[in-house]
């Protein structure tokens, strides 16, 4: 009995916490346009790390990539 209170509380607060539903505030297209700005800055930060490493670049250099005026 108490496994089974403690599953159905368990289920309760992850429904309604919201972690089962989706981002309301923005449509899909809004969304996809989140996640692919996102996924581009990770790629060019990952450029950035590898031409560290590899000594392509000083490390003291700012990165090459303008993350603030996209078009």
């Amino acid at each position: 009995m108490k496994l089974l209170t403690g599953l159905s509380l368990l289920l309760a607060a992850i429904a309604l916490a919201g972690c089962s539903a989706n981002t309301p505030a923005y449509s899909a297209k809004e969304r996809f346009a989140q996640i692919h700005r996102n996924n581009t800055f990770e790629a060019e930060a990952i450029n950035d790390d590898i031409d560290n490493v590899m000594l392509f670049r000083p490390s003291n250099q700012e990165s090459i990539w303008n993350v603030y005026h996209r078009d």
